[in-house]
């Protein structure tokens, strides 16, 4: 049934790319459901580079469990790219765990499309992915140069066969969150490294690429995708604090911890939030401000890495002619409603940095834009001029980089899974107000603009129930959506009643 869909919806592709063109052709706008009205966002107007005599590269530069905030700590990063670039303000990952964010990077799909619902069982891991279905093909069948160096999806080992698309491919393959004793795939000569550090290794591995696709005079595409920040996990299964790069070992050792300034850190009263919230006992202080001072300890390496990609880039010549992105897979929480973790469907987990430099693109500029990681690979081929050779879930934001007025999707889809029965658990949607989800039984609702916080639950207010119903109503047909029917603009919600305005809690 999949592959049939997947036939099915690559005719619509076929279509959908010629009427866009004409679209294009002729001034009109795109994006939008039919009948929809249209979210318009206005900057300053900057060229397409995408169009000139050149073909642009482009270096991805992918975090693992980084909160949005913690940007503020990687200086070298926000000198050469968010100062240099623009910056997406309200970006998110829409399934925040690892496995399925990496494989909606992957696809451009959801995972309703891609099969990746969790990071292990039948529904998830690199096992749940098509590997013939995967992006690096879009660029390697253009003439693309193509190579990754890093973390893939979960459960990737020695013996996984290796995506069609990369001509070059050096995939972390065990001790993949051990920091210091991992394997990678070497492009076909597997190596071990016991003493190395492994954001030293990705760096040096990423420039290696880039010197020698910049050198064959050939556009390329690289995927750089680091381990840090996440928990370390040893080859005999222990957990702890990722450890830091030597040079890093005394920094923020007295910094405290963002979350600690939130309404809902250690929340006094969980009782009538969702059942993943309910029943946590208080995070403890010291632990939280420890694997804080970890994580930003083991984000320097990274930092520095992406000064020496842009030193490189530039050594090459190629720096002008090169998107640079930066992100993480999914946000991460530090104690807010007294969760550490991920894979929950709360602003901390699903938040992300989000940043790009290239051609085209103004300097120092900003974008409030509620986008998504699934929207990247279709930005990617955007921005390089290839087609997409599957039908993708997300919009482009080739329009907003280069300062064009772009209309959006008013509400986006958001979903975690599990490892049994059908591999769903809650699934909701967003909007630039309300948050809302529910796995049928067990759910949430969310009014950003009194309770930005999340500190209530209205799931079961009398004063939302038109506004859970028009929710619900969204959730129910973004579930299965695919295509442009995840990008539908449904109009505004029904606000709730005076009921609403009485004291909280």
């Amino acid at each position: 049934m999949r592959a049939w869909a997947q036939s099915i919806a690559a005719a619509l592709l076929v279509v959908l790319v010629a009427t866009l063109a004409t679209v294009t052709a002729t001034g009109g706008a795109s994006g939008g459901a039919p009948g929809g009205s249209v979210r318009m966002v206005q900057t300053t107007r900057s060229p397409d580079a995408a169009t000139g005599a050149g073909r642009p590269n482009l270096v991805f530069v992918l975090t693992d469990d980084m909160r949005d905030d913690d940007l503020d700590h990687m200086p070298i990063t926000r000198r050469l790219l968010v100062d240099q670039g623009m910056q997406f303000t309200d970006a998110i990952s829409p399934h925040p765990l690892c496995c399925p964010a990496r494989a909606q990077l992957a696809t451009g799909q959801y995972a309703q499309n891609n099969g990746v619902q969790h990071n292990r069982g039948v529904h998830g891991g690199f096992q749940a992915l098509d590997p013939t279905r995967e992006a690096s093909s879009w660029f390697r069948d253009s003439g693309y140069r193509t190579g990754f160096v890093g973390k893939f999806l979960n459960g990737y080992g020695p013996h996984d066969v290796r995506p069609s698309g990369w001509s070059r491919w050096d995939a972390l393959t065990r001790g993949v969150y051990d920091y210091v004793d991992f394997s990678m795939t070497g492009d076909g000569d597997p190596q071990r490294y016991t003493d190395s550090y492994i954001t030293s290794v990705i760096e040096d591995h990423t420039n290696r690429d880039v010197r020698d696709f910049a050198a064959s005079g050939d556009p390329f595409v690289v995927y750089a995708w680091h381990l840090a920040p996440h928990y370390r996990i040893t080859p005999e299964g222990g957990r702890g604090l990722p450890p830091a790069a030597p040079q890093d070992r005394g920094l923020f050792l007295d910094q405290r911890p963002s979350s600690f300034d939130a309404p809902s850190f250690d929340e006094s009263d969980v009782s009538d939030q969702p059942s993943y919230l309910r029943h946590l006992s208080p995070a403890p202080r010291a632990e939280v401000a420890a694997e804080n001072t970890a994580r930003l300890q083991v984000l320097q390496a990274v930092d520095r890495a992406v000064g020496s990609l842009v030193d490189t880039l530039d050594e090459e010549g190629v720096l002008d002619d090169t998107y640079i992105v930066f992100s993480s897979d999914n946000g991460y929480s530090l104690g807010e409603h007294r969760f550490v973790g991920k894979d929950v469907l709360t602003d901390e987990a699903l938040q992300v940095p989000l940043v790009v430099r290239g051609p085209g693109i103004a300097p120092g500029s900003t974008s409030d834009l509620p986008v998504t990681l699934v929207d990247l690979p279709a930005t990617f081929a955007a921005l390089t001029g290839v087609a997409p050779q599957w039908l993708v879930d997300g919009t482009s934001l080739a329009p907003t980089l280069h300062g064009e007025t772009q209309s959006f999707r008013d509400t986006t889809l958001i979903q975690t899974g599990r490892t049994l029965g059908d591999g769903w658990s809650h699934r909701g949607v967003r909007t630039d107000r309300y948050l809302y989800g529910t796995d049928g039984t067990d759910g949430f609702l969310y009014d950003h603009l009194i309770d930005p916080d999340e500190m209530v639950n209205r799931i079961d207010d009398p004063a939302y129930a038109d506004v859970r119903a028009a929710l619900e109503l969204r959730r129910s047909e973004l579930v299965g959506c695919a295509g442009w029917t995840c990008n539908q603009l449904f109009g505004p919600v029904p606000e709730p009643s005076p009921l609403a305005d009485r004291p909280q809690r």
